[in-house]
């Protein structure tokens, strides 16, 4: 199963850095995984964030933090750091996230974006 779908990115740090994100600032996501009827197996979720300027970047692996909201409830949101693989380019962010670090909470919140 693939589900495609986006939110707002209200905070990002890259290694303790600070990046800038406007108050509406969109962030793409696609999870799959396998559905088994009683969860899900090998959950991925990729994302894409646009950036309004380039930023300087040393690691394709940072620790990154994020903060999602619901364009359409300000109320639901989620938070979570994780370590993985990101490339920059074009003045975006792309990184997936794989299932040793994609929480039940983050697989929820994306399923509600749908409803």
């Amino acid at each position: 199963m693939k589900i495609q779908t986006s939110a707002e990115v209200t905070s990002l740090k890259w290694d303790e850095k600070v990046i800038d994100v406007n108050e509406h600032h969109s962030v793409d996501l696609e999870f799959s995984a396998i559905d088994t009827g009683g969860g899900f197996k090998d959950p991925m979720l990729d994302f894409s964030i646009p950036l309004r300027k380039s930023i300087e970047w040393s690691e394709s692996q940072p620790n990154l933090s994020l903060t999602l909201v619901d364009p359409n409830n300000e109320n639901k949101k989620v938070s979570f750091s994780f370590n993985g693989e990101v490339t920059v380019s074009n003045q975006q962010i792309n990184g997936r996230i794989k299932e040793d670090q994609l929480t039940r909470e983050i697989i929820g919140f994306v399923l509600n974006l749908l409803r």
